[in-house]
Parts: structure tokens; sequence; C-alpha cells
């Protein structure tokens, strides 16, 4: 009897470190949804579209931090954070209008293509002059 105790203590407790040092999560090497480098892509926001370019990061935990730039038809940039849970990433970033001065926040949430390759979704802008508007955002390296 006692060494069946054993064997199934033994055996219980291999099963338990495999299943800890198993599946990398959001941000460690080899997690199949992390974000890493210069993403090329568009904003659409009420029928204006805003080309653009992220170069972001995912760090421990799935945070996502780094920067935007809007290249058309007016130049924007600044810093951008956010989260990836599972396949999911949620960024959010400031901006300031030079050419009307309206300034507001962008915030972001799609789905991340296995490989990281690629992301989409949708936006929400909260616009100082213009209110809250809807859109949509693609990027891809």
């Amino acid at each position: 009897m006692k060494r069946i105790a054993l064997a199934s203590g033994i055996f219980l407790l291999a099963v338990g470190l495999w299943a800890c040092a198993g599946t990398p999560g959001p941000g460690e090497a080899g997690y199949p949804f992390n974000l890493s480098g210069i993403y090329n892509g568009e904003v659409s926001v009420d029928g204006m579209v805003f080309p653009s370019s992220l170069d972001i990061e995912t760090g421990a935990g799935g945070e996502i931090r780094g920067t935007y730039e809007v290249t058309s038809p007016v130049n924007m940039s600044g810093g951008l954070t956010g989260s990836l849970v599972e396949d999911t990433a949620r960024f959010n970033f400031s901006y300031m209008n030079p050419l009307d001065g309206c300034g507001g926040t962008l915030d972001g949430t799609g789905r991340v293509a296995e490989g990281g390759a690629s992301f989409a979704g949708r936006v929400r802008v909260n616009d100082s002059c213009g209110g809250y508007l809807s859109g949509t955002f693609s990027f891809k390296k």
C-alpha cells in the first residue's frame, strides 16, 4: 500500500512540474501572439485614413510598450501602452493634432495573428473637438 501511495505521489509531482514548465505566456519567449518590432498600417476613423507605424514590444505579463507615428494627413507621434491577453491586444495613446489644436486619446482592441506578424481590430477615439469617434486599425510587419 505504501508503494502505491509513493508512486501516486511521485506521478502527481511529475505532472505538476510538467504543467508549470509547459506553455509560455504573453511576453515570454515562444509565446505565439507576442508583438515585437515595427508594424506599418493604418487607422481609419470617421472616413479618414491615417497611415501609421508602431514600434512596440510585449514585455513581462503581456505589457505592451512602444511608440506610434502618424505620417498623413498630419504628422503626430508619441508613446503608447497596452496589454496582450491570449490573442487580443489592447493599446492606447494620447495625441495632439497640430493642424486644429485638438487632442484626445485613441483606444484600440484587436486580434493578433499567430506568429505576431499582424494585428487588426477596432478603435475608439475621444477627441476634444469631435467627441467620440469609432474606426478600425490594421498593422503588419
